[in-house]
This record gives structure tokens, C-alpha cells and sequence, in this order.
């Protein structure tokens, strides 16, 4: 799909904040989705993080996402009863209910988390589900920090172990099969993000225990409906995911991000990466590169105004202002 800027009268191709420079003292934020994309393809990664160059979006998933609001209500409700969700008793896991934690939230410096609107403080699992903070820790002594918002958490009475957990919502004409869920290869990415959030809950202050196993909570619309009545109906399925217990595989892979971000050098793309494939074809198109004509580039380039518009307020935004 064509994604069009909606703020100015050009799209500059450049992000004005969020851009990390090589060996920088401050510090710098990275999100689970971040860390997703950097093990995806490197280039891609770095090219944003630290060149700040601004990929194509696309529209956020509304329905999903007000799926999601529902859910956390829903499982809101049982939390402040400190009862398992019913679900929770007919799948067999009557020993946990979703986590309930009123201690007020603090970022990686020890400082109270407040609401950047209303200024009041976060509670621990509020501040878990922000976007802007999520579970948030600091990588080792470095500058680095690693952050993820999670859709709930639960907690194993049995055990004393806090328990990842993600909602799920899709619509596919077949029940969910938790054996088979797996099989579609995209879904994997499901089983890193929550291995991720293990892993910062474990690297919090106060080390909490994580449970062997994260569980996905799968709602599928299957449209067996006769008509839309303005109703959707879901059917629920649990699925179990097995978390890594060691931090090793995972704080391997945190360090060569950051030794990447600390480099001067693009790395090379994944040889899987449509987003790369696409802008080799479009940049060799663009540049006339199969017959180059030097001269008729150059006119090109004076003469290409959103280039030049580009240009300049790059050189705005690095207060290297020029006249021209």
C-alpha cells in the first residue's frame, strides 16, 4: 500500500528524534518490536535507529486493538477478585489468575513513573501495559534501554511465578489448534516476544520468578455466523509457549545490536527482506541506473524540488542551517 505524509507538504525520508549515534553517552530506548525487527534484517534496523531514515507504515490494526481493550478489562475484573478467569478453570490451569500488583511503577533509575497527562503515579501493572513504558530494564552497565508494554500478566498460585501472557485475536475459518499453532511461520515471532518479556521481568530489581511456560490467548472469529447482526462471535483457545529460563542466547543477541548501533558501517540486509528487496529495484529505477546518464542526473537533482525541499530541512532539523 502507498503510505502519504499527512503532516507536511513532503515526505522527507528522515526522523527529527529517536535517532541513536554510534558510542553516544545518553541514554537510548529500545522497544521488543525494535529488537524484533534488528533480528529480521540488521540494515533495515540501522537504517532507522541510527540514519534515521523513516520506512513506509501502514494503518494500526483498530479492531485488533479494541479486542485487546476489551480482553484487559475482562481479565481486570478477576484481577481485583484475585479469582482465576473461567477460562483459566475450564483449560485445566485453576491455579493461576491474572497478577495483581498495586506497588507503585519505577523506571530502570529507581524514580516513581507518573502519567505524563495527569501526572499521577503509575501502579505496577499499569505502567507494564503503556506503550511509553512497558516493562523497562537496563542492558548490563550500558547506555541501552530495553523495554516492552505486555498485554497481561499472569500468576501461578501453586508456583509464586509470574506468568507471560499475550492476547491474540484473528479470524480464521478453522478452531485453533494449540498443537499446530506454530506451524504458520510468522507466529514464531510470537513465541520471541514472549520470551523477551520473560526476560526483562527476570532482569527486574526485585527478580521476579517466571514460569516455565508464557501462554497466548487466541480469540478467532471463524464467520460460521448466517449474518454481521452487528455482533462478532469468538471462540478462545489457550496456547502454551515454552520460555527460555537462561538469559544467555537471548543477552548474545542484545550485544551485537549494540555493537552494531556503536558502528559506523551498514551492515548487510537479510537476503530475506522485501523491504530491501523493493528499495534495490526502486533506488536502481529511480537512478536510471541500467543506462546512467550523468548530466541528465545531475539536472534531475537541481531541478527535483521535493529533493530539495528534503535537503533542507534535514539541514534544519542538524542546525547546519545554509543559505541557498
Amino acid at each position: 500500500m502507498i503510505d502519504l505524509e499527512n503532516k507536511y507538504n513532503f515526505a522527507s525520508g528522515l526522523k527529527s528524534k529517536n535517532i541513536y549515534k554510534p558510542n553516544q553517552n545518553n541514554d537510548f530506548k529500545i522497544s521488543r518490536s525494535k529488537f524484533d525487527d534488528f533480528r529480521k534484517c540488521p540494515r533495515c534496523f540501522y537504517c532507522d535507529v541510527v540514519k534515521g531514515f523513516v520506512a513506509p507504515g501502514t494503518p494500526g490494526w483498530a479492531l485488533n486493538t479494541k479486542t485487546d481493550e476489551l480482553l484487559k478489562k475482562e481479565f481486570d475484573q478477576y484481577r481485583e477478585q484475585e479469582k482465576p478467569h473461567p477460562v483459566f478453570i475450564e483449560k485445566g490451569l485453576k491455579d493461576i489468575i491474572p497478577y495483581k500488583n498495586n506497588n507503585l511503577a519505577k523506571n530502570v533509575d529507581g524514580h516513581i513513573i507518573k502519567d505524563s497527562k495527569y501526572k499521577k503515579p503509575y501502579k505496577i501493572m499499569d505502567a507494564w501495559r503503556t506503550n511509553s513504558h512497558g516493562i523497562s530494564i537496563r542492558f548490563k552497565n550500558t547506555n541501552l534501554i530495553l523495554y516492552g508494554s505486555v498485554d497481561d500478566i499472569w500468576f501461578n498460585t501453586k508456583t509464586d511465578e509470574l506468568i507471560v501472557a499475550d492476547y491474540k485475536s484473528q479470524g480464521t475459518n478453522e478452531s485453533v489448534n494449540p498443537d499446530e499453532y506454530f506451524s504458520e511461520k510468522h507466529k514464531l515471532d510470537y513465541k520471541r516476544q514472549l520470551n523477551f518479556y520473560a526476560y526483562l521481568l527476570r532482569n527486574q530489581k526485585e527478580k521476579y520468578k517466571v514460569y516455565k511456560k508464557g501462554y497466548l490467548y487466541v480469540v478467532n472469529a471463524r464467520g460460521l455466523e448466517k449474518s454481521f447482526e452487528n455482533k462478532l462471535i469468538f471462540e478462545n483457545e489457550i496456547v502454551p509457549v515454552v520460555i527460555d529460563e537462561t538469559d544467555q542466547s537471548i543477552e548474545a543477541e542484545i550485544q551485537l545490536m549494540l555493537d552494531l548501533m556503536n558502528s559506523e558501517k551498514i551492515p548487510k540486509a537479510n537476503p530475506k527482506c522485501k523491504n530491501c528487496a523493493y528499495s534495490r529495484r526502486r533506488a536502481c529505477y529511480d537512478m536510471g541506473h541500467d543506462t546512467i546518464d550523468i548530466n541528465n542526473f545531475t539536472n534531475e537533482l537541481a531541478t527535483n524540488q521535493l529533493l530539495f525541499e528534503a535537503i533542507k530541512k534535514y539541514l534544519k532539523e542538524k542546525k547546519n542551517i545554509i543559505k541557498i
